[in-house]
């Protein structure tokens, strides 16, 4: 979600860098929005309450993912620009990827295992080669034993097409360029089957998106963006409603597009109005949004395993259904930040802390990453 992003590294040790901490705040509330949208869906399950609460209000939810994806592209443009064409930095770059997403990623696909094995039966009904695609986040035909993996598996992919430009700047342009025609047959209906349905989702465009809000950024200058976050804000939720109301489909091309561009103009406003000043981030708004990765990750085993719990000791039952949503959804945010705080946020430290030694002696960067 994977789909959460890393703050400003510099490509030099000797370079300053500052954390965007406007778009820690966003992605945070992404995260949140994906955390309301699985709580309102996991509870309507007929062993619980039977229905989605509130009318359903965060059915569009799911565009948290959107907004990740186009953050993905805009981080991973704005941290490693400078790395295309420097194949001496690839290493550095595969460290930094592999050590972000992986870990704690499996940590949590451990505790979905083990809950599995719990289960009578469990442990034969879980495939090897399912386990395996699913530790390595390569692309299968059935989701990952944890669902949510299903974006960092098209994350790996965008990650592992932007080590291509850094090898080659030429050849990484092609490869990017040819991937967005792909793209476009794909939606076109062009080329079918499961390989190149996977690599020319139409998701992948929110990738191609944030990369541009980068160089946007990067060329500095954009009037008014604080205009600019709320009209993206005002598009994004506008575009919610338009989908609760059944206008578009869910999770379709138009979706993917409208969620896609206003998520683009928040985060170009957001990063641009933080160079120059004119946001400022709170404690608990930097602390949430260090945290939304784990949040991601750990949400609907903390729902599910809640909602089981409260249905067992006929709490729901007895409780309206909006206050069973907000407890859920509640422990979810809660459990997500203390995974980051115990968990999380040691690994990281110490991953970084021994990145740093070996990129600092070979002279190929710093390594500090506090997000996805």
């Amino acid at each position: 979600m994977p789909i959460l992003p890393d703050h400003a590294m510099p490509d030099r040790p000797s370079e300053p860098h500052k954390k965007l901490e406007g778009i820690q705040l966003a992605r945070a509330i992404a995260a949140i929005l994906v955390v309301l949208y699985h709580a309102g869906r996991m509870i309507s399950l007929p062993q619980y309450v039977g229905h989605i609460p509130l009318g359903g209000v965060f059915n569009f939810g799911h565009a948290g993912v959107d907004f990740f994806f186009v953050l993905s592209g805009f981080i991973i443009m704005h941290v490693h620009g400078g790395d295309i064409g420097q194949p001496d930095r690839l290493l550095r770059y595969v460290w930094r990827r592999v050590t972000r997403v992986y870990p704690i990623y499996w940590f949590v696909t451990a505790l979905v295992v083990a809950l599995a094995i719990a289960k009578p039966g469990g442990w034969a009904a879980l495939s090897s080669s399912h386990l395996m695609q699913s530790i390595l986040l390569w692309p299968q035909d059935v989701q990952p034993l944890l669902g949510v993996g299903w974006t960092l598996v098209h994350e790996m992919l965008f990650y592992t097409l932007f080590a291509v430009a850094i090898i080659g700047r030429r050849i990484g342009g092609m490869l990017f360029g040819l991937w967005g025609v792909l793209i476009c047959m794909v939606s076109f209906g062009l080329v079918d089957g499961p390989v190149w349905g996977f690599i020319g989702s139409f998701t992948h465009v929110q990738f191609l998106m944030g990369v541009g809000a980068a160089c946007i950024v990067r060329g500095g200058y954009v009037p008014h963006p604080r205009l600019l976050v709320i009209m993206g804000i005002s598009g994004f939720l506008t575009a919610g409603l338009i989908e609760n109301a059944g206008m578009i489909s869910v999770g379709g091309s138009a979706s993917q597009m409208a969620f896609g561009l206003c998520a683009t103009a928040m985060i170009v406003g957001l990063a641009i109005a933080e160079t120059q000043g004119k946001i400022r981030v709170g404690r608990v708004g930097r602390f949430l949004g260090a945290a939304s990765y784990s949040l991601y990750l750990i949400h609907t085993i903390v729902i599910g395993l809640l909602a089981r719990l409260l249905a067992t000791l006929g709490v729901i039952q007895r409780v309206p259904d909006s206050i069973v949503f907000f407890l859920v959804a509640g422990a979810a945010i809660g459990g997500g930040c203390l995974l980051y705080f115990f968990i999380e946020r040691p690994v990281m430290e110490y991953l970084n802390k021994w990145g740093r030694r070996i990129f600092y002696r070979t002279g190929r960067g710093a390594v500090a990453d506090s997000g996805h």
